[in-house]
């Protein structure tokens, strides 16, 4: 029974890698095995948690994941977390339209019941060459929505557009 349950909860961190995709991804990348590859882990039954360290990578299709540490928890009901601490942790993967979605901060949280991705501190969202940096940038994956925070009340939200973006966006504005 021992060995048979951190099997079962490696099983679940294999199934939570699946649930960091955002809105959009290739649909190819589910099909794909989820590898998490790491110096070291630590499995904790009592409290239904594993932590990997070391250079952490987890990979699924063209998801790819980097961090220094991933931990992942879950309550009675199933897989709840998966959180990339790093300097900064990363992000990567290309979405169905063939277009790249990278991110960056030092902590990345995935929260399955919410199903909101959450990139905490000097974090950074990048597509194509349009950025979005701020203290606090979520995702919710369900409404297709995104929040920007900055920190503090001096904090701010920095938005960079390519001219070109920016000039069609204007242009579909003025249509009728």
């Amino acid at each position: 029974m021992i060995l048979r349950q951190p099997t079962r909860l490696l099983s679940l961190v294999g199934l939570l890698a699946l649930g960091i995709n955002v809105a959009g991804a290739k649909e190819s990348d589910y099909k794909e095995p989820v590898t998490i590859d790491s110096g070291s882990q630590l499995v904790e039954l009592a409290s239904n948690k594993v932590t990997f360290t070391d250079n952490v990578v987890v990979k699924q299709g063209t998801l790819d994941v980097r961090a220094s540490k991933l931990v992942v928890t879950r309550n009675d009901k199933g897989l709840q977390t998966m959180t990339a601490y790093g300097s900064p942790a990363t992000y990567y993967q290309v979405l169905d339209s063939g277009q790249p979605v990278q991110a960056k901060a030092k902590q990345i949280t995935y929260d399955i019941r919410t199903r909101t991705i959450t990139l905490l501190k000097d974090a950074e969202l990048k597509q194509n060459d349009n950025i979005v940096t701020g203290y606090r940038i979520r995702y919710y994956i369900d409404k297709e929505q995104m929040e920007a925070e900055g920190q503090g009340s001096s904090g701010r939200v920095k938005t960079i557009f390519l001219p070109e973006q920016l000039q069609n966006m204007n242009n579909k504005e003025a249509k009728p």
